[in-house]
């Protein structure tokens, strides 16, 4: 076998032992239970005049959890079809709870604040792609809404973490027929961070295309009074007619909500601060999970840990059936020559006792582990040799 160089040396002692890399928080993975309400207000009494406070008028029909950290209500006419949660304001309800209806204590909605906060403060911490918006003051209770975005559409773009992550740079205004479209596939998770609150007149929809509202996670920041953003939903006054469409999760602990009579919610949730919900029906996304690429990386990790756990179409790192995959990493290091002529580097699995032949699945034998400590040791006293001789 020809001899390694002392570069190639070093490359494999370092991937080794060199400290994993760390990786940013997952904006979907801190919602933790906060993430299971289809509509709730989880801001506290003193920060507006609807902190906490979760109002449903009379033809909402909503396919899930609702809660109000202070006080819930609802109209004569509306239907939930899961649970009820309160605060110390207690609840009036006209319409019909299918859950249960109960009182959280201090405790359990701080925590569920807490977990929809962090949320917001994970996504701060992304790196985005920055779209401009329109001046936050059109997202406030006492601005005039006078100019909007206009349509725009949003492909995936991920990161080292399997996420697409973009932000709106002021207030998120579409006007009536415009849309937001966001184009993905089932393994995409995209996160939109907003900073000056949102603003949807009639006609206009956020809409997704090849992924479920799950995997879109948009984050409002900041409060919804006394002239700060709010999201404003179906926002105008007015004749009926087709209210504004909106599918994703959105996640603004703070921020003040009004959505309005017609509002279509075919794949939505919203954790807000405070909720005035004159809508017909919202329809729950799936359950929230993790970006899938972030999953994977987990995975591997896992692997290196136990030994034989997670599988990998490419034979490359962590395999069910190849207990030992850093072994067969070292063992095509041996196979370069040098770092000018490399070698073919596909393995043989057909000669490769770890993967499909006697030996498979009967973990890191004692002869391999040895064998590795020797050939390591070994190469390292040859190339002090060799470079003592030059």
């Amino acid at each position: 076998m020809p001899a390694l160089s002392s570069t190639v040396i070093s490359v494999a002692m370092g991937a080794l032992f060199a400290p994993a890399v760390a990786h940013a928080a997952d904006p979907f993975e801190t919602l933790g239970v906060s993430g299971e309400y289809t509509l709730v207000a989880l801001s506290e009494t003193g920060s507006g005049t609807a902190g906490g406070f979760l109002q449903l008028g009379s033809a909402a029909h909503v396919y899930g959890h609702v809660g109000g950290r202070y006080r819930v209500e609802t109209a004569s006419g509306v239907i939930v079809e899961g649970d009820s949660h309160h605060g110390a304001g207690g609840a009036l309800h006209g319409g019909t709870i299918l859950g249960s209806d109960e009182a959280l204590d201090a405790a359990a909605w701080l925590d569920l604040y807490g977990e929809a906060a962090a949320t917001v403060q994970a996504v701060r911490a992304l790196d985005a792609t920055v779209i401009s918006g329109t001046p936050t003051e059109q997202c406030t209770t006492s601005g005039a809404a006078t100019l909007s975005m206009g349509s725009m559409v949003l492909h995936a773009d991920r990161d080292d973490e399997g996420l697409s992550v973009f932000e709106i740079d002021g207030c998120l205004f579409l006007g009536a027929g415009e849309t937001l479209l966001i184009e993905g596939s089932p393994q995409d998770r995209f996160v939109i961070r907003v900073t000056g609150g949102m603003r949807l007149e009639r006609g206009s929809a956020i809409q997704l295309d090849g992924l479920p509202g799950s995997a879109v996670l948009f984050s409002l920041e900041g409060g919804g009074w006394a002239g700060e953003p709010t999201a404003q939903v179906t926002a105008e006054d007015g004749p009926g007619g087709v209210g504004a469409s909106i599918s994703g999760v959105f996640v603004s602990p703070d921020m003040y909500w009004q959505l309005g009579d017609g509002t279509l919610m075919p794949d939505t949730r919203i954790l807000a601060g405070g909720v005035q919900a004159n809508i017909q029906d919202m329809h729950t996304t799936d359950p929230i999970t993790g970006s899938p690429l972030d999953d994977e990386d987990e995975d591997e990790d896992d692997c290196e840990d136990e030994g034989d756990s997670g599988t990998d179409e490419d034979d490359v790192g962590c395999v069910s059936d190849d207990p030992c995959p850093w072994w067969d990493e070292l063992i095509l290091i041996q196979e370069f020559p040098s770092a000018s002529t490399p070698a073919d580097t596909t393995k043989d699995t057909a000669s490769d006792p770890g993967l499909d032949g006697e030996s498979e699945g009967k973990g890191c034998s004692a002869t391999a582990l040895g064998a590795t400590w020797f050939w390591l040791v070994g190469a390292g006293l040859l190339a002090a040799r060799r470079r003592r001789s030059v």
